[in-house]
């Protein structure tokens, strides 16, 4: 099959992709499309408003990418995890750094000298104390001469571009009760949205939007809760009867006051449909029996769960991009319990399926299955399919929407609720039980989650999103705990790694802890992957010269990908880690860049790794250092 053939964009589509302006009545910020327009600037995380992390610039190629070389290098100075990618506005490339979240701009006439750089106060101890996974931050958004960011301890800013001066301070979470935000926004029109992170404390998630120039709160806007709060009126209309219900009706009691379902995660958005899109967080707490009847599970006679569906966290949302309501929704995962964030992207692409172009929501969901879905209306397009291997689902019901669970993989507090709908905890006669064995824990897959927040890359020429795996399986138990404001409420234990069965996709034995894939929506098929034999759950970006780049945790390199067929083309040993996606740009000098942070977690910059022979380690050094790319000047010339 020709992919280019079967894979269309709209106009629309096509102009994002480009970052073209549009001639449309929708809610789009002008600004933010007219830099669009110029595929030399990087405006915001994953590229445009589509979520494609591609860019259409292509003066490094196939033929010319091995001749790659280092252009320039600054050192951030902050080590730590860097998952925010830089912007390039015009001769001006923007980093912001993760504990604390300092902002600079470096100036690209003159190899990264800093124009400026800006140091809000922040309460970085406490903030670091009750973030999750670490102290991240995930993005810059620039719109109309300001910069703006939010810090880890719920501060949001706008900043003068020129001069790096505080326009305006206000205070989009609250650090007391664990929320927390990793800056993940969006500019729409004249509101920046914001979301939050810490579900893991009880924290109930949330958009809000703030007015560009003033900073002024226009609307919130929570996930679960009553309809008012939800932004629920006569505009919802979610395709599934499952979704119409409202929120109160799917969490027993108040629990829905600390439900989880935060938004952590990077947002989309549709300018002629004036959409935003985006999914949740984890259901909280992460055991179930305090969002239920306790111990009580009613599936039918698929799997599929009818009630406490807990809705709306670990689910896909989309809403009104100028009053914030809720236009349609999709539980990806009812009453989460295995901590499957939808932190990710929501790619927006148009595809022909069945001989008819379709506007459609994409996702390789953390749940380990990728989704199409109608972005107008939240229908499945497609069979909802498995990109890796799942065990704790069995698929999707496509007349009711339902996941299909498999009870042997629910959690229950008390092994006599447990045992009223499964054997699954019995021990085989004559076997011995582990110490301290309750019969409550639960082995299942993906573990951890099929894959992460990372940044997928949509490719318009090649129809195939790539996506960043990972393989792992857990071994899990729920337990019981009170709420304390400000203290975790996982109410879950990790208790041992289960076996992961080693089978890919056409059930062969393999041995990797994930993979680069290509999948492709249209056909709900994998065209080709890269297995990685240790961890390499990277973002990546795509061009349009058939190129992908991506770091290498696993031997410390940065590289260039075929993609088309998944060679790697290039490799540069930068001797370090990665965490965020590479960017391209045009420079002032008209010659195509390609930049990228390198950077470990701050757990592993106390000591050195430890180089022994036999350590993977031994590739790489903790350190926070911009890399920037560029053919030769005979290339480059060519």
């Amino acid at each position: 099959m020709n992919l280019r053939t079967t894979v269309k964009a709209t106009t629309s589509l096509l102009a994002l992709a480009a970052g073209g302006g549009l001639a449309t009545s929708a809610m789009a910020n002008e600004d933010v499309l007219a830099l669009q327009a110029n595929p030399g600037n990087s405006v915001m995380p994953s590229i445009n408003y589509a979520g494609w992390n591609y860019s259409t610039l292509d003066q490094i190629t196939l033929d010319n990418v091995n001749q790659l070389q280092i252009a320039w290098t600054w050192q951030v100075g902050i080590l730590d995890s860097h998952e925010a990618p830089p912007l390039v506005i015009g001769d001006t490339m923007y980093i912001v750094s993760p504990k604390p979240n300092y902002v600079y701009a470096l100036d690209l006439n003159n190899d990264g000298v800093i124009k400026w750089e800006f140091r809000p106060d922040m309460n970085i101890e406490e903030a670091t104390r009750v973030a999750c996974c670490g102290a991240q931050t995930r993005g810059l958004y620039y719109a109309e001469g300001k910069v703006f960011f939010n810090t880890l301890d719920g501060q949001v800013f706008a900043l003068d571009s020129t001069t790096g001066e505080a326009l305006w301070r206000t205070v989009g979470a609250d650090l007391a009760v664990g929320e927390t935000t990793v800056g993940n926004m969006l500019v729409v029109g004249d509101l920046v949205i914001a979301g939050n992170a810490g579900g893991e404390y009880g924290v109930r998630g949330k958009v809000q939007a703030f007015n560009i120039n003033t900073g002024n709160l226009q609307w919130v806007m929570y996930n679960m809760g009553p309809d008012n709060e939800v932004g629920i009126g006569p505009r919802f209309n979610p395709f599934y009867e499952d979704d119409r219900q409202r929120s109160l009706s799917t969490w027993y009691g108040d629990s829905w006051r600390r439900g989880g379902g935060t938004v952590w995660g990077y947002f989309t958005y549709d300018p002629d449909l004036d959409l935003f899109y985006y999914s949740t967080g984890n259901c909280g707490p992460w055991n179930p029996d305090y969002r239920r009847e306790r111990g009580i599970v009613n599936l039918d006679e698929n799997g599929g769960l009818i009630d406490y569906r807990n809705n709306w966290c670990a689910s896909q949302l989309a809403r009104d991009g100028d009053t914030g309501e809720l236009i349609w929704a999709y539980n990806i995962t009812p009453a989460d319990m295995w901590d499957l964030d939808e932190p990710l992207i929501t790619p927006l692409v148009d595809i022909e399926l069945n001989g008819q172009m379709e506007a459609t929501a994409i996702k390789a969901s953390r749940s380990g299955y990728f989704y199409v879905w109608d972005r107008a209306t939240g229908e499945l397009l497609t069979q909802p399919w498995p990109f890796r291997y799942v065990d704790y689902k069995i698929g999707v019901d496509m007349a009711t929407g339902r996941a299909l669970y498999d009870i042997d993989k629910w959690m229950f507090t008390d092994v006599e609720d447990r045992l009223r709908y499964t054997q699954a905890g019995v021990l085989p006669a004559g076997a011995t039980a582990p110490a301290d064995y309750t019969g409550t824990e639960v082995d299942w897959c993906p573990g951890t989650a099929g894959r992460n927040w990372q940044n997928d890359a949509w490719s318009p020429r090649t129809g195939l999103l790539y996506t960043s795996t990972t393989t792992t399986c857990s071994r899990i138990m729920v337990v019981d705990q009170e709420y304390v404001p400000g203290e975790a409420y996982r109410l879950r234990q990790q208790v041992g790694t289960a076996p992961v069965p080693r089978t890919g996709p056409n059930g062969e034995l393999v041995a990797w802890q994930g993979e680069l894939q290509a999948n492709n929506p249209v056909t709900s098929s994998q065209a080709w992957n890269i297995p990685w034999t240790q961890g390499n759950n990277l973002p990546v970006m795509a061009t349009a010269s058939d190129l992908l780049f991506m770091g290498g945790n696993h031997n410390g390199t940065m590289m260039g990908i075929n993609a088309l067929n998944g060679e790697i083309v290039w490799e540069f040993r930068t001797g370090s880690r990665f965490n965020a996606t590479p960017i391209t740009y045009l420079g002032p000098d008209g010659r195509q860049y390609i930049a990228i942070i390198s950077s470990s977690a701050a757990a592993n910059t106390a000591v050195a790794f430890d180089a022994t022979a036999d350590n993977a380690n031994r590739y790489r050094r903790s350190g926070s250092t911009l890399y920037v790319f560029g053919l030769p000047d005979n290339v480059a010339a060519n």
